[in-house]
């Protein structure tokens, strides 16, 4: 064999071996590890059912039963009857207007609480909240229920000098913020309103301190419900627990020092002459259920009185406790106004 041909098949043997090294690849192995639920239990524990305890007693509350939900499909209601308007509200308190939603959510733990934002099971709402009228006071951890509970209308420009009245006139449901306030009643002229603040100014959190005092799985906590009733015999419990911290005398009912008889006894009252001044009805007749009147042209007085029984009498629901002189008195000044021979 020639040398020049032993060079070339030399050369031919070094190409074809550069050539298999320059394909061999190689083979990694990558091991994929399942995730880990590490970060929840950062923060939950196996044994640690606050949590599951509080579902529960919410799914006792007002707010877990959802009766109101559909609500929430309106824009003008969106704000209170779902998740996704109170969230609203949240991120633009200031926002005049919502985006209604067609598949609303009911309000739930992550209305009031962010903790997968936040960190932690603090409030969203943390400041005072204005009433309509302008109004607010530093409720603690209750600042957060007014801005629902509260009777989304401003009675000084709500009443005007001629009004036209139907069922469904007065302050909107759930006005316990004012009322606990003592503020948007319809107040006569010459009539000196009382107060009684003690349920806001010496309770730090306010509408928490009463509602959510711990008793049981019917009561307190979050279900918020200050009653409970026996399903087999129908017993009603107080939840007085929540008073006795200033009222040590307090029995086994809310009706403490006849308050309650005594705002019972005006609305009552208050009902009758609503009633022979035409401006309150029995509907439908026999149910004991009576509403404001059609009407139009009522006077601011007229109208104002139908404002304070409805305020006071059915939308409140406390009969006195939240607030028990501006109860009274809000009550007795109509009265006054519709007899006027009364001094």
């Amino acid at each position: 064999m020639s040398l020049t041909r032993k060079h070339l098949l030399i050369l031919v043997g070094l190409v074809g071996l550069l050539a298999l090294t320059a394909c061999t690849r190689e083979i990694t192995t990558v091991v994929q590890e399942e995730p880990q639920p590490s970060t929840c239990f950062e923060c939950h524990s196996d044994s640690d059912l606050k949590v599951v305890y509080a579902e529960e007693q919410w799914a006792l509350s007002k707010h877990g039963e959802g009766e109101t939900l559909a609500e929430g499909a309106q824009a003008g209601c969106v704000r209170c009857h779902c998740n996704e308007g109170f969230i609203q509200y949240v991120a633009d308190p200031a926002r005049l207007t919502y985006e209604a939603t067609n598949s609303p959510s009911n309000i739930g733990c992550f209305t009031c609480h962010a903790p997968h934002s936040n960190g932690n099971f603090g409030l969203r709402i943390t400041t005072p909240q204005p009433l309509l009228n302008g109004v607010s006071f530093d409720l603690g951890e209750g600042n957060g229920c007014v801005v629902c509970h509260q009777a989304r209308r401003d009675v000084a420009v709500y009443i005007t000098a001629s009004n036209s009245i139907n069922s469904r006139y007065g302050p909107h449901h759930g006005p316990q913020g004012d009322m606990l306030l003592g503020t948007n009643g319809y107040e006569y002229a010459g009539y000196t309103y009382g107060d009684t603040p003690y349920h806001r100014e010496m309770n730090e959190d306010g509408c928490v301190n009463c509602h959510m005092r711990t008793v049981g799985l019917d009561m307190g906590g979050h279900t918020f419900n200050v009653t409970a009733v026996n399903e087999e015999t129908l017993a009603e419990t107080f939840n007085v627990n929540a008073c006795k911290g200033c009222h040590t005398d307090i029995g086994s009912d809310f009706d403490f020092n006849g308050v309650q008889s005594e705002v019972d006894a005006l609305g009552l009252q208050l009902r009758g002459l609503l009633v022979t001044a035409n401006l309150m009805v029995e509907s439908p007749a026999g149910s004991g259920i009576f509403v404001p009147k059609t009407a139009s042209g009522v006077s601011a007085g007229n109208a104002g009185a139908v404002w304070n029984y409805m305020y006071v009498m059915v939308e409140d629901k406390s009969h006195g406790v939240h607030n028990p002189d501006y109860a009274r008195d809000l009550l007795q000044s109509a009265i006054n106004y519709l007899t006027p021979t009364v001094q």
